[in-house]
Formats: structure tokens, C-alpha cells, sequence
């Protein structure tokens, strides 16, 4: 029991295997929305360093790391926290620490002896990609309030989605960084890394078991797979489908990150049903982040939406084809 309630996700480490795929029109969709996001706002600049959040503490721990610098581990791992951080959650003055597994990527849900979080990679070497990919995986955990309501004894019949969330952080933060390192990379020699994550993402959205079938809605594919996710929610190849299409809601608007404050605060999040845990995420959500949460609920139940307080939402039928 000590063990489920140590980690906060299990399995092997993921088989990097690269497929010759036509990638599909939704990278050009992507695309679009992260420049369009950007030109809307002034884009923050990456500081030698990689942008970090002031505040924010990630300290790396030595060994494993296959001869990396701890260093610039932490700039990679603060650059991916300045990209889904519009601003500090009062939970991170908590420092994070991250150390070295050859198990799979976690987030543990015990806290270190002076409160901190701790983040377990599994990546090592100079493989930059891989560190960005699973950091922002398990910041997002800790940003999505992961460690509230658990027990020893919990069973969260909604984590499926919250692993969802957090895969879409991980392919944003590939492409964002990948645009960003391109013109605004935290050192010169980081500048190289923009095309391996640019090309690491347009893999990993082109994979064939993340595409919705043709022809099937959305709501029609959760209703056939949702059981089976809420028995287990790391059934990745599922995860990441609904994952490709929750992305342009993010890309377009990178602030809606901060929603994710709000999601895991009632105490039957864990064994209610979806529609109700999306409802308690819409009614936690402050005002300026309902219509995005909305938008999600839409998307989730393409046609037919839970009502959700007054906001009209409309699903992006673009993004769920």
C-alpha cells in the first residue's frame, strides 16, 4: 500500500521508436495557433538561465544523469516551467527536487522532509527532448493538484484525464520551446535543440493510435473507452488520443494552463463520474477561466455539453476531426 501511495504513475518507460509517418494537417492547426498566440502578446524572452519564474526552485540531485550537467538539466527543466507558468502558484514556493530513475517518470505524492515536491526522470545524456517531455508531464501533475483527496486506499476513476492534461502539456512545451529556442534559446548552443523537439513533437502527434478514427465522434469514442480508462488510467495510447485533440484549446490561448489550479479540489473528484468532475473544475474555476473549462466539456460531449452556469461553449469541431 506504502508503494501506490508513494508514486503517482507506473508503468515501463516509453519505447522512443521513430515511425515514417505523412504527419497530418493538425501540426499546420497547431502551428498556427501557438504563432497566433504569440503575436497576440508580447511573448516573454528567455533569460540566460531559461526564463525562471522568480520564486520558482528546481534543484537537480547529481547521479543518473549519464554525464549530464545538473546545470543544464535545470535550465531545460526551468525553461519548460516558464512555458506553462503565466505566473507563480502560490503552491510552488514549495521548491521542487529532481532526481534520476530507471523506472518511469513520477511525481511523488509524499513530500520531502522540508515540503518539497519530488520529480523522478527517467531521461539522461544530452537527449534535451526527453527531459522537456516528461517535466512538463509531472509539473503539470503537481499544478493539477494531484496529491489532494489521496489515501493509501484511493481509487481515482478520473485520473485518465488528468494524465491526458498532462501529456498535452508535454507536446505544448515541445512546440513552444522548439518556436522559442529557435530565436530565443536561454544560451547560443541551445539554439541546435529547437529542431530536435520541433521534430520529437511532430512525431509524437503523427503516431497512428493518437488519431481519432474517421468518422467516430468524439463522445462516441469516450463512451466506448471511457470504462476501461476509469479502471486504468494509464492506458496511454487512449490518453493520448483525446490529448491530441485537448491541444489547440491550450495553443490557442497559453494562459489557460492556469486552470488547471482548480481541477482535484472536491473530495468525490476521485470516484465521481466525468461529468461531474468536469462540473466541479467549471464551478472551482474563477470567472476568467469558465469559458475555457467550458470549451474542454464541449469538446468532451461534441453536440450535447453538460449545462454548464450560463456560459455558451462551442465545441472546436475542428480539432476533434
Amino acid at each position: 500500500m506504502a508503494g501506490k501511495r508513494e508514486e503517482r504513475r507506473r508503468g515501463t518507460p516509453r519505447a522512443w521508436i521513430v515511425r515514417r509517418m505523412r504527419l497530418p494537417l493538425i501540426i499546420a492547426s497547431i502551428a498556427c495557433s501557438l504563432a497566433h498566440a504569440d503575436a497576440g502578446r508580447e511573448a516573454p524572452a528567455l533569460k540566460a538561465g531559461g526564463g525562471r519564474k522568480p520564486g520558482l526552485v528546481i534543484r537537480v540531485e547529481p547521479g543518473g544523469w549519464g554525464g549530464a550537467d545538473t546545470r543544464h538539466i535545470e535550465t531545460v527543466l526551468h525553461a519548460v516551467a516558464d512555458t506553462l507558468l503565466s505566473r507563480l502558484p502560490e503552491k510552488l514556493a514549495a521548491p521542487i527536487v529532481v532526481s534520476h530513475t530507471e523506472r518511469a517518470p513520477v511525481a511523488l505524492y509524499e513530500r520531502g522532509p522540508g515540503g518539497e515536491y519530488r520529480v523522478r526522470l527517467h531521461a539522461r545524456g544530452d537527449k534535451w527532448h526527453l527531459y522537456v517531455y516528461e517535466f512538463a508531464h509531472e509539473l503539470c501533475h503537481i499544478l493539477s493538484n494531484y496529491e489532494h483527496n489521496v489515501g493509501p486506499e484511493t481509487v481515482k476513476h478520473n485520473q485518465w484525464f488528468e494524465e491526458t492534461l498532462c501529456e498535452t502539456a508535454s507536446l505544448f512545451t515541445l512546440a513552444r520551446l522548439a518556436e522559442r529556442w529557435e530565436t530565443s534559446p536561454p544560451a547560443p548552443h541551445w539554439a541546435a535543440e529547437a529542431r530536435r523537439l520541433r521534430r520529437f513533437f511532430e512525431h509524437l502527434i503523427a503516431e497512428g493510435h493518437r488519431q481519432l478514427p474517421a468518422h467516430a465522434p468524439l463522445s462516441a469514442w469516450l463512451r466506448e473507452h471511457e470504462t476501461a480508462l476509469r479502471q486504468n488510467p494509464y492506458l496511454r495510447e487512449k490518453n493520448e488520443v483525446v490529448a491530441n485533440l485537448l491541444l489547440p484549446l491550450f495553443a490557442s490561448d497559453p494562459q489557460n494552463w492556469d486552470a488547471l489550479a482548480y481541477l482535484n479540489l472536491d473530495p468525490d473528484d476521485a470516484r465521481g463520474t466525468l461529468e461531474d468532475y468536469l462540473r466541479n473544475w467549471y464551478d472551482n474555476a474563477p470567472l476568467e477561466h469558465k469559458r475555457f473549462v467550458a470549451g474542454v466539456l464541449a469538446l468532451l460531449w461534441q453536440g450535447e455539453p453538460p449545462a454548464v452556469g450560463g456560459v455558451v461553449a462551442t465545441a472546436p469541431t475542428a480539432a476533434a476531426r
